[in-house]
């Protein structure tokens, strides 16, 4: 990832197509894994062959597709929401621990408001800059981004 690494954007069009950079969820990362397809099957986990196929997918696009395909009941839907955040912050930790070039790229944004600005209406994850979307978004993985570097300076000056 070299010095492309220090560049805090998510996600952005190069060329006619997306480009993903490490705080992206679609970005896939040394292992090949990515944030994305974990996400979408950790709402399925009740669904062995759902939460398969959902990591077998090729693409995180892919994988995001079919974690909407299947709908949730009320119980579902109302347990996942209690616990999304939470294991969005697990998976992105996780991220940052299994690879020390994504944490020093953290790191290294030093005290940088990290905000997932996007196209696709997501306001909660995000924030969109369309202009169909008049409020600002909650920011919810820039955050949890922000609050890992916090953890992780915090880590080495005690140390």
């Amino acid at each position: 990832m070299a010095t492309e690494t220090l560049q805090t954007w998510f996600t952005r069009r190069e060329g006619g197509r997306w480009v993903h950079n490490w705080p992206s969820n679609f970005f896939v990362e040394p292992d090949g894994t990515t944030v994305e397809h974990e996400f979408q099957a950790e709402k399925h986990r009740g669904h062995p062959w759902r939460v398969v196929t959902i990591m077998r997918a090729r693409t995180p696009g892919q994988a995001k597709k079919l974690g909407r395909r299947w709908k949730l009941n009320r119980y579902q839907q109302m347990e996942w929401d209690n616990r999304k955040l939470g294991e969005m912050r697990r998976l992105v930790k996780d991220k940052a621990d299994d690879h020390p070039d994504v944490a020093f790229a953290l790191v290294c944004t030093a005290d940088e408001v990290l905000v997932e600005t996007n196209t696709w209406h997501d306001n909660y994850w995000g924030d969109c800059s369309c202009l169909r979307c008049f409020r600002v978004g909650e920011n919810h993985l820039g955050e949890i981004w922000m609050d890992l570097r916090d953890e992780f300076t915090d880590d080495r000056r005690s140390a």
